[in-house]
């Protein structure tokens, strides 16, 4: 490994390496239900979103000296530098379209033998006369929907913001992907099949900025009353400036 003087990162290893080594390590993190506790000795600095769970990070060793937090979401700290492909729309054979990216039923952290929603989310979808961009996890995740001209599976991978920027809504079944539609201005629901939910989600939820539900005719309802918002990253660019200041601080001044 080649020499450095500060570690950046969003794992485990690095503080770890970097505690081995005599140098400053900074941990950017969002959530507060893994086990932190891997890296909770090692960092020197852990960056978070302030509605992260500081009593959770705390109680896996994070000295509340060294637990930082900024206004806003991990995602708005890269959001803030997108540029949009101003030629993704020649990639889809539809201008107007919804997003649906099955859930992660092989995670750890879905109950075994949960059942996808997708199926009846397609069909109903499809009944309300939407355009649908599928994105699959698996091949298996292929098995969900038919063939039809209103639904289009990318041959090649997609950018996920793009396809964030020009979805009219975007239906996930995990966190990330809800998140930074969200904070595009983009319509956001999340049918994700875990039990427990990262506390950047809740506060997500609880402002009513990602809509949750299992329920399919409560997520068609949704999207029949919501209207996406013209694109705006102005909130992310302040999020962005306020965590480079940040780290400037901390690298600056250590």
């Amino acid at each position: 490994m080649p020499k450095f003087d500060v570690s950046i990162s969003s794992n485990y290893e690095a503080p770890q390496v970097s505690w081995l080594r005599g140098r400053t390590s900074i941990v950017f993190d969002d959530n507060d239900i893994s086990p932190n506790w891997l890296y909770a000795k090692f960092a020197n600095y852990v960056i978070c979103p302030e509605a992260i769970n500081k009593n959770a990070m705390i109680g896996m060793g994070i000295k509340p000296n060294k637990l930082i937090t900024y206004s806003g979401y991990k995602e708005d700290i890269y959001i803030a530098s997108f540029q949009p492909d101003s030629t993704f729309l020649e990639k889809l054979p539809f201008q107007k379209f919804v997003t649906v990216r099955p859930e992660n039923l092989f995670a750890s952290y879905v109950t075994k033998g949960s059942k996808s929603i997708v199926p009846e989310l397609i069909e109903k979808l499809t009944k309300q006369g939407h355009n649908i961009l599928y994105v699959p996890r698996y091949e298996t995740d292929r098995l969900y929907v038919q063939k039809q001209d209103n639904i289009y599976i990318p041959e090649k991978p997609l950018s996920g913001l793009d396809i964030c920027y020009y979805s009219d809504v975007v239906l996930t079944g995990a966190g990330t992907f809800s998140r930074e539609a969200s904070l595009m201005g983009t319509p956001a629901v999340s049918f994700y099949a875990g039990n427990d939910f990262l506390s950047v989600d809740k506060k997500l939820f609880s402002e009513n900025k990602v809509f949750f539900s299992r329920r399919v005719d409560e997520i068609i309802e949704f999207i029949s009353k919501t209207q996406k918002d013209s694109p705006d990253l102005s909130r992310s660019i302040k999020v962005q400036k306020e965590v480079f200041g940040i780290v400037d601080n901390i690298i600056n001044f250590k």
